[in-house]
């Protein structure tokens, strides 16, 4: 007997959505073990850094760090680069305090036999000093790091980004502990990625300033190092303020490589100081340093080899034993990992069964590549995998999940591109996205009727959609809700004019593309166009509220730490996005009637479809004021809302209890506009109209 959509029997409980689902970054290569730092939903998002040997598939994973050390910078809020593995020895930033902690990394001290010792000073304040991306000079004994100070709330001013170094093993100072750090470059809003050359008396970084982003315009610099570690002769060979440079590094014979876009794509170039480069004064006197000049395009494509750097410790390439480049390549949308030969600019595709990778941690040991890879038909893992090896192919060090859904349960994704334009039904654009049908073996579809839709929208803006096994889709799939997950003008893997599509233009057309999927989606018959619903977090909560606001395809909306005030976004986020908004939406003061036409706080009367909001109590980023003032605004308009605020949470959830009352709550939610009573259990969430949450 048929099933009504949305109540069918699903083997994923919303305590199966993230108990256990671990995510995986900072992917390091040391010896003969892969490392990578796990964070643990089941341990209130913990990070833990992990480790495994590569040549004994029966030796599992283990922890390198002991239970009481939380692994997490905040550098850009966002962080990445938290860990540094180089020669048997980790270091690593800590949640708590912010400092760095060098310990060994042979799991000692995950057993007790071994402690965590600081390598950075104690700061002024709890967090005051926050450090990331770090990286060890040839020496083996002076990291490269990135610093942000934050000077306090009392002030005016930003947090202060620079380039620091200090010794890996420090001698003790005598009132302090540790001394502090000496800066070797400043000045400038941003830095990023400290590369020291294998030789030593070299280094490139990355730098930018206010309003860009990174991925809007950064310089790539490459200047000498003298006998102390400092440098000198700094000069920028790529970059500008509209060009993006992302992941610089070194080859093992020294030559610079990182991928530009003075194209339109992030292709991959090298610096070779042979045609236009010149001596400077490094730990020998006569470093070589290329110009601007020396820059070689290995291949020139419509393909992106890099990604946007919202995190630190971006890796999209690595270099092999033999002169090819495993690198990170995005494609018509998909991203795949290919060989680059440099000298031929031969592009070889492996068939590596993966459908993405993320976040973009490629490494190598010369030998093996490791990185992190996910799949649409199984979890995410940490892989190794010897390109000329015939040992079995990729080995997978670590799955996500180990409570993995059976496959027979599983909703693969179907690249869908449709038809978008500057209003509603118009066709002069296309955006894309990947569609989830319903699927489930226990249950029998309805024979005369359309499943609802979950219209999912990614943050960012700049950022994407990728296919994988996600638990977060399979939750609704399963229970006979089809999932649409939109690639919008604005988001990355397409190139350069399809991001900056959205300049100017942020809470429009990617709103639009959004209502035009759904409208997509009803038009073509998998979709109920009654049920329509619309979910997203940060970004993607600002495009719900503004698609509820403006339009009226949606039939229900669920915001995650979504912007409802634009101007107040602007004035009260932290400092890497303080001027996000001058690309997106225009500079202040002169565009502020702009702010106010697209926030969707001050056009709440729009709103008369349920909308549930969630928050996080901590989130810097879009602070609970906004969640509070939309809740004012529906309140004033009587239209029907639930709240659920998560005090401890930051921007996104981590810890397990938090995503599975989410999720939770999403379902009953949807269950409550749509008319359906769904299968197990479900929150006891209460739709509030013309009255505050209690």
């Amino acid at each position: 007997m048929p099933t009504p959509y949305g109540e069918w029997p699903s083997p994923v409980a919303p305590e199966d959505v993230a108990a256990d689902v671990r995510s995986f970054a900072s992917v390091e290569t040391d010896g003969d073990h892969v490392y990578w730092l796990e964070r643990r939903p089941s341990e209130g998002g913990r990070g833990v850094v992990c480790r495994a040997p590569v040549d004994d598939p029966g030796a599992g994973p283990t922890a390198v760090t002991p239970e009481e050390l939380d692994v997490r910078t905040l550098v850009h809020q966002y962080g990445g680069g938290d860990v540094l593995v180089a020669d048997g020895t980790v270091l690593a930033a800590s949640m708590d305090d912010q400092r760095l902690y060098r310990l060994p990394a042979d799991g000692s001290a995950a057993e007790g036999d071994a402690e965590p010792t600081p390598v950075t000073p104690e700061p002024p304040k709890q967090m005051a000093h926050r450090y990331a991306d770090m990286r060890l000079a040839p020496d083996g004994e002076t990291v490269y790091a990135v610093r942000e100070r934050h000077v306090g709330p009392e002030t005016d001013e930003e947090p202060r980004n620079e380039l620091v170094r200090f010794p890996l093993s420090p001698d003790p100072a005598p009132e302090t502990g540790v001394s502090d750090p000496v800066v070797v470059a400043a000045g400038h809003d941003f830095y990023a990625a400290p590369r020291p050359a294998p030789d030593g008396d070299r280094i490139a970084y990355l730098r930018w300033n206010h309003p860009n982003m990174p991925w809007d315009g950064t310089e790539l610099v490459v200047a000498a190092v003298d006998e102390a570690g400092d440098v000198r002769d700094e000069r920028v060979v790529a970059g500008g303020p509209d060009e993006s440079v992302v992941s610089p590094k070194w080859s093992p014979d020294g030559v610079l490589h990182a991928a530009a876009d003075p194209t339109g794509w992030w292709n991959l170039y090298r610096f070779r100081a042979d045609s236009g480069g010149d001596a400077a004064g490094g730990r020998d006197g006569d470093a070589a340093l290329p110009t601007a000049g020396d820059a070689e395009a290995l291949r020139e494509t419509s393909a992106a080899f890099g990604v946007p750097m919202w995190t630190l410790g971006v890796s999209t390439f690595a270099f092999l034993g033999d002169g090819r480049i495993a690198t990170l390549v995005t494609e018509g949308g998909d991203p795949s990992l290919r060989l680059l030969d440099p000298e031929t600019g031969d592009l070889v595709d492996p068939g590596l069964p993966y459908s993405s990778f993320r976040p973009a941690s490629i490494r190598s040991d010369g030998d093996r590549v490791a990185f992190v890879g996910h799949r649409t038909d199984a979890p995410s893992a940490v892989v190794a995998w010897r390109p000329e090896a015939d040992d079995g192919g990729p080995r997978r060090l670590r799955e996500s999940t180990d409570d993995a859904l059976d496959p027979a349960y599983v909703s693969e994704p179907e690249s869908v591109t449709f038809p978008t334009g500057d209003a509603v039904g118009a066709d002069d654009a296309t955006a894309y996205g990947h569609y989830y049908p319903p699927h489930n073996p226990d249950a029998e579809a309805p024979a005369d009727a359309a499943p609802p839709l979950l219209v999912r929208v990614h943050g960012g803006p700049t950022s994407r959609s990728e296919a994988s096994l996600s638990s977060t889709v399979q939750f609704w799939t399963t229970r006979g809700v089809g999932v649409l997950a939109v690639n919008y003008r604005g988001s990355t893997g397409y190139g350069r004019a399809f991001r900056e599509a959205l300049k100017g233009e942020w809470g429009v057309r990617d709103v639009l593309d959004c209502v035009n999927a759904a409208r997509y989606a009803a038009d073509e018959g998998f979709a109920d166009p009654d049920r329509l619903a619309i979910s997203g977090g940060s970004a993607g909560g600002f495009a719900v509220l503004a698609a509820l606001a403006f339009h009226d395809t949606f039939d229900a909306g669920a915001s995650y730490y979504g912007v409802a005030d634009l101007r107040a976004l602007a004035a009260e986020t932290h400092k890497f996005e303080s001027r996000y908004l001058d690309g997106l939406v225009g500079p202040l003061p002169e565009a502020a009637d702009v702010y106010e036409a697209r926030s969707p706080v001050a056009h709440a009367e729009g709103v008369t479809a349920p909308l549930l909001l969630l928050q996080g109590g901590e989130d810097e980023v879009v602070p609970p004021a906004q969640a509070e003032a939309m809740i004012d605004a529906l309140v004033a308009n009587e239209t029907p809302y639930a709240y659920v605020e998560f005090p401890e949470e930051r921007h996104g959830f981590r810890d397990a209890d938090n995503v599975a009352r989410a999720h939770a709550a999403e379902l009953a939610f949807y269950g409550a506009a749509f008319d359906f009573d769904p299968a197990g259990s479900v929150a006891d969430l209460e739709l509030l109209v013309g009255e505050r949450p209690e």
